[in-house]
């Protein structure tokens, strides 16, 4: 029996009403329990989607100068987007080509046609495109001026990422010791001070709360979970910015003319043992450009040849004091076999062969070193290395850099790693020049200084303080590591003898006309390949290769500065230590004197001033309610939460926290602000800055309240309050 057709089609179309009405019933309930059971649960998770902590990133610190220059600071940079799909088609439409030709006179990398052309596409395909990566402050400031962008950050479609970029003023100056910050996919690496005082530098960050306000961004929300960000203290170096220049200056002079593949130079304060000066080239074997790259003054320890044997003369006199520097040594006229290995002298100068204490020095003669230590040690030469071992030279000096590495001077009783002794029937003799240890440029002239400060050994150092705006919390005095390394006569005996090397010795010529006495000495060592050692030979040189060194302080008579410069593997026609690297300590130390017209007294170049501190007219607004809550004053913030804020005073006494009105038509009064908020400040409404001195701005070159017309630089002094 067929089925009515009608009756069919209205059975289907109960069945659809049905399910339809299955459907909205469903709803319905799925509904109310959204509304009643499980809105708490919805709320909540809608709650934590609008809601949201956001990193709040401190501000990290400062590295100066011992004068105040800036070595390295951070300075906040912007990748820039354009998302043109949120712009209205008549605000579009209206300043494209205007927008088009701003971007091109600021970022010419297209022209007004091809910025179009370009944003066109974006907006046709409905994407956004990129601007420009590390913009700067002013610049993006400039953009937002800019038609279009200044329509709103909602509706002008220009969006950012913000980052911070670490600086170095002074470009590599100094920059194996200022050190690195690179962060590469999210991990930061560290060097130099920037490692090794990161603690200090970095700060804490924050975080605070915010509420998603649109796709575009978010707004902050008061809570009491809300932690206000610390930014990092400040380092102050010992580095003096003028005398590194000249360093640096006369070592790559040193290097080029000689051909060399690396080399340092250091310059001390001889009285605290701060480090004025720190130098270190290598040679980029594909470019051949020196480059500060590894830092060879304190990282690498090599054989340092003649300049050790003032070590050993130090090891003599304090086990024989008796000995005199007109003693008669007996050096033979021809070579002295010590066991199966034979030593000369380079130069012959001791008439039939006897020479005295003070010409064994002064003529850098081997043969006379290890005769006078081989006869006093030879019996017990576990003596002579606790002597070295009793100035230290066995031990990091301490100088906080992880790349400092330890020296290595070899005891008698020392063992290798199959248990075999390392000591041999020639150790002593070769020791006593130089050869068998192994030392850093750091520790030999730290050992100098010592000479030149009268016998007190002080620890080389690269910070003074670390400061907390004008807070102090951390100061480094000088430290003495060794309070007399010899007795007061044996110190002069060995000063006699270092200015005699300038004056008759290996020296001579190098210093010859010197306006002022230099008391040094030279060492020239062969350079040992670590895989061929001294087999090592390069093409197309026609000697061996040298480290060469030569160090001593200055002036000779009332030291004020030790120094040294190392250089290996020279490939020019001179390789000894007086051709090479002695010219190179002569203009270190010729400059340095101009430089201070005598050596001049550093306390005597800065007396204090009776300098009048501004409290801040501007200052951030966090730091407003900081400064006035732990001061304990009273006061009413009616400001609109801007960034930048005034605090003044009513007629009941009571501070009052205003918006700053700051636009780039006005000098602000930046007097009284650090200088990072200072630059800050004045390079967002483009004005560049220089300054000079360490601390708080104290004048400043633009009058406050002038017009600013067109490019303007602004010149401010600092000085510690």
């Amino acid at each position: 029996m067929k089925s009515d057709p009608k009756t069919v089609t209205l059975r289907r179309t109960y069945l659809v009403y049905f399910l339809v009405l299955v459907f909205g019933v469903a709803i319905i309930t799925k509904t109310i329990l959204v509304q009643t059971k499980d809105s708490k649960q919805y709320k909540e998770l809608a709650k934590q989607k609008e809601y949201q902590q956001e990193p709040l990133k401190a501000n990290r610190g400062n590295i100066y100068a011992v004068n105040g220059d800036l070595m390295a600071t951070t300075v906040p940079i912007y990748h820039t987007y354009f998302d043109s799909r949120v712009v209205a088609d008549s605000i579009f439409n209206k300043g494209i080509d205007s927008l088009c030709i701003q971007l091109a006179d600021l970022f010419p990398k297209r022209n007004a046609g091809q910025w179009k052309h370009y944003i066109m596409d974006a907006r046709i395909n409905k994407r956004q495109c990129t601007i420009a990566r590390n913009v700067s402050l002013a610049n993006f400031r400039k953009m937002q001026n800019f038609p279009i962008f200044n329509t709103g950050i909602y509706t002008g479609g220009l969006a950012k990422d913000e980052e911070t970029k670490r600086i170095r003023p002074y470009n590599d100056l100094a920059g194996c010791i200022v050190g690195f910050v690179n962060t590469i996919d999210g991990k930061t690496s560290y060097g130099g001070l920037e490692a090794s005082y990161n603690e200090y530098l970095q700060g804490q960050d924050g975080h605070r709360l915010v509420r998603r306000i649109h796709h575009w961004g978010s707004i902050p929300v008061e809570s009491e979970d809300n932690v206000d960000p610390k930014d990092g203290a400040d380092i102050v170096t010992t580095i003096d910015v003028k005398l590194q220049d000249i360093v640096e200056s006369a070592l790559l002079n040193t290097m080029t003319t000689n051909k060399a593949q690396q080399g340092c130079a250091i310059l001390m304060d001889v009285e605290t043992g701060y480090i004025r000066a720190i130098a270190n080239l290598q040679r980029n074997d594909e470019t051949g450009a020196y480059e500060e790259t590894y830092n060879f003054a304190l990282a690498a320890r090599y054989e340092p040849g003649s300049v050790f044997k003032i070590a050993s003369m130090i090891v003599l006199l304090n086990n024989h004091p008796e000995i005199e520097l007109d003693d008669k040594v007996n050096i033979g006229t021809g070579p002295i076999k010590f066991s199966n290995r034979v030593m000369r002298d380079d130069h012959s100068f001791a008439k039939n062969g006897i020479c005295t204490v003070q010409e064994v020095i002064e003529q850098s003669s081997n043969k006379g070193t290890a005769v006078l230590i081989t006869k006093n040690f030879i019996t017990h030469p576990e003596k002579y290395v606790d002597g070295l071992y009793a100035l230290g030279l066995n031990k990091k000096i301490g100088t906080g850099f992880a790349s400092e590495i330890p020296p290595y001077i070899k005891h008698p009783n020392d063992k290798d790693k199959q248990g075999r002794k390392v000591w041999s029937n020639v150790s002593l003799p070769w020791m006593s020049i130089g050869y068998e240890v192994n030392v850093t440029p750091l520790q030999l002239i730290t050992l100098y200084n010592a000479i030149a400060n009268g016998g007190k050994m002080m620890k080389p150092q690269f910070v003074t303080e670390v400061r907390n705006g004008n807070q102090i919390i951390e100061k480094n005095e000088p430290i003495v590591l060794n309070p007399q390394i010899a007795s007061a006569e044996s110190i002069d005996k060995l000063q006699t003898m270092l200015e005699g090397v300038t004056i008759r010795g290996t020296a001579r010529r190098q210093f010859e006309g010197c306006s002022f006495p230099v008391a040094g000495k030279t060492g020239t060592a062969q350079y040992c390949d670590p895989k061929l050692k001294y087999k090592y030979r390069e093409p197309n040189v026609p000697h061996k290769l040298y480290n060469t060194t030569f160090v001593g302080y200055f002036p000779a008579d009332k030291p004020k500065y030790s120094c040294i410069v190392v250089v290996s593997r020279a490939r020019g026609p001179r390789w000894a230590a007086g051709s090479v690297s002695a010219p190179g300590f002569r203009e270190i130390a010729e400059k340095v004197y101009a430089h201070h017209y005598g050596i001049l007294d550093d306390n005597s170049k800065s007396e204090k001033s009776n300098i009048s501190y501004a409290s801040p007219v501007i200052m951030k607004n966090d730091q407003a309610h900081t400064f006035l809550e732990g001061t304990n004053q009273s006061y009413v913030d009616i400001s609109n939460q801007t960034e930048w804020v005034t605090v003044e005073s009513n007629a009941e006494g009571v501070k009052l926290i205003n918006d700053a009105i700051i636009t780039r038509d006005i000098v602000p009064n930046v007097v009284g602000m650090n200088v990072t908020d200072a630059v800050y400040l004045l390079e967002g409404i483009g004005i560049e800055t220089r300054f000079n001195g360490l601390g708080i701005v104290t004048e400043q070159s633009l009058q406050a309240g002038d017009s600013i017309k067109g490019k303007c630089v602004m010149n401010l002094k600092l000085a510690m309050k």
